[in-house]
């Protein structure tokens, strides 16, 4: 072993937590620019020389006393990322707030954390089961640990806190890896707000679809050229077109362009609907074609699977959707990300193997203050509505202005309104076929184009297209829900800090909570006017999901 019984113990601290990161740091020599310096009041500074300068990284008169500070700064519940560990004194201060979730500390330099442990006893960070310490990672690695252990509505709002010496002397790195932060950040609050909105119900629509998934047994076989229906004003113009190419070619519609293809006497090859609110219902109203499959979200509002027997289930990111397909029956998979069914087509045509898609009546815009194709269920509902006061074209253009914020941009001469959402379903899109490398062919249509950057065609012999059907179920679903159940309901009772009850849970059983998470978010928001903990909420939400499956078993 060593003979500095300092940096001995801080050894054995980090090994039995993190013995990886122990050995790298073993095998790293100490970094000479760090010296030590006494503060006024005795306590070693860790001091870093840069061009003959030297820089103490914390106060040089009571860095403890300054530490002791911090949390005033960064009261209540949270997950706390630090940049530079130093000697910790600006993080030790916060291992006394039980409510803190996790500590995630970012440090780029190995050898001046070797160099530290030489001198100064961090082991009470080391021995913490909610810190982490990751030493030298690449911005994507971080940002990647924060997308799968945070959760706002357990963990609370997430914090940053600098070690502001190391920070600046660090170059880029720190600020590439905030930068990572922010980013992931920004995902991850656009996830927690949908499931605030979405948790509950995506949850209950997946229970009661369970009894219809376990009937399905359609497949769809692999096909080579694809096109895309959406709903947008482009449609109208773009159906001659559609009609001349739909007989050499799959046609997957929207369950929103729909109307507007019937209309036309145009019968797609099948209609895939995302949505988890009782609204989908409006695009059949006049109908749902026989013999065409639907192709649904097990999160789909039940409703619609009365509309005919061809049903094909498939499972989205949603975490219960994914736990079914892993533990009960394989369901193939549709990204449904991009928060639009056009998104979720386009994943639909490279599941099965499609060289060259078509898409037609994407617009992401309003061109010309026109919402949707003729024929769709918004033309129906308005037309119930128009009056002499409020005619066809006034309901129009005020649905469109109800939204917050409206951009105005001209292409070729019209006049396009975009709202921010169909900024984001354009961009996902774009990244989306650039990440598959697909062959798109969007026609001339009135609304924004997408930017489709140039791929390499592949052999068809490199393209591998997969039936899209469920395989077996592996019991009965009143069997897998009962055993679902008994998992949530054996689930050890939560406590603080979560940090540590997370990490002693089994993997299966940290799955089973990341099931209940959407719900969750939904159950914190009904709480929004009071503060709910973390501990009471995972309460709350087994509760929920006890009381609701039990009845719906009775």
């Amino acid at each position: 072993m060593f003979d500095n019984p300092i940096l001995e113990r801080n050894f054995l601290a980090l090994a039995a937590n993190n013995p990886e990161l122990s050995a790298r740091i073993g095998n790293t020599s100490p970094l000479k620019e760090l010296t030590f310096t006494k503060a006024k009041n005795g306590v070693l500074v860790p001091a870093l020389k840069v061009k003959s300068r030297l820089t103490p990284l914390h106060s040089t008169f009571d860095p403890l006393k300054e530490g002791e500070r911090l949390p005033d700064l960064y009261s209540g519940a949270g997950y706390l990322v630090i940049f530079g560990i130093g000697a910790g004194y600006h993080i030790t201060p916060f291992l006394k707030n039980r409510r803190i979730s996790n500590i995630l500390i970012i440090e780029k330099n190995p050898a001046l954390l070797r160099r530290v442990m030489e001198n100064i006893d961090l082991r009470s960070l080391f021995m913490d089961p909610r810190v982490q310490l990751l030493v030298n990672e690449e911005p994507i690695t971080i940002k990647e640990n924060i997308l799968t252990n945070y959760f706002p509505a357990i963990a609370g709002d997430l914090k940053t806190l600098t070690l502001r010496p190391l920070f600046d002397l660090a170059g880029r790195y720190y600020e590439e890896v905030l930068n990572a932060i922010r980013n992931v950040i920004s995902k991850i609050a656009d996830d927690y707000t949908v499931q605030v909105h979405f948790g509950k119900k995506w949850f209950i629509n997946s229970l009661f679809n369970l009894p219809r998934a376990e009937k399905s047994a359609l497949a769809i076989k692999p096909v080579r050229k694809v096109l895309i229906t959406g709903a947008g004003p482009s449609l109208e113009s773009q159906l001659a077109s559609l009609r001349r190419m739909r007989k050499e070619a799959f046609l997957i519609a929207s369950d929103t362009s729909l109307p507007s293809l019937l209309s036309s006497n145009i019968l797609p090859d099948t209609v895939i609907s995302i949505d988890c609110q009782q609204v989908s219902y409006h695009h059949f109203l006049q109908g749902m074609p026989p013999n065409i499959p639907l192709v649904l979200d097990l999160a789909s509002p039940p409703l619609l699977t009365r509309l005919t027997n061809k049903i094909i289930f498939f499972a989205s990111a949603h975490p219960f959707s994914q736990f079914v397909s892993a533990n009960w029956r394989r369901m193939p998979y549709i990204d449904t990300s991009g928060g639009n069914v056009c998104h979720a087509a386009v994943s639909m045509a490279h599941f099965l193997g499609a060289e060259e898609i078509n898409l037609f009546g994407v617009d992401f815009s309003y061109p010309q203050g026109k919402t949707y194709a003729r024929s769709t269920y918004l033309y129906l509902f308005f037309r119930s509505q128009e009056n002499r006061i409020d005619p066809l074209e006034s309901l129009f253009f005020s649905f469109i202005m109800r939204n917050d914020k409206i951009i105005k941009e001209k292409k070729a001469g019209t006049v396009c309104y975009i709202t921010q959402p169909m900024i984001s379903y354009r961009q996902r899109l774009e990244i989306a076929l650039a990440d598959r490398g697909l062959q798109i062919f969007p026609p001339q249509a009135k609304g924004l184009p997408i930017e489709i950057k140039p791929v390499v065609k592949r052999r068809k012999r490199d393209i591998i297209g997969r039936i899209f059907s469920a395989g077996a179920p592996n019991c009965d679903w009143k069997s897998f829900l009962t055993s679902y159940l008994e998992g949530v309901k054996g689930l050890p009772k939560p406590a603080q800090p979560l940090g540590n009850y997370f990490r002693g849970l089994s993997d299966s059983q940290r799955t089973l909570w990341v099931t209940l998470y959407p719900a969750a978010a939904a159950i914190k928001n009904h709480y929004a006017c009071r503060q709910i903990s973390g501990v009471e909420l995972l309460d709350q939400v087994r509760e929920w999901t006890d009381s609701l499956i039990s009845r719906y078993l009775a």
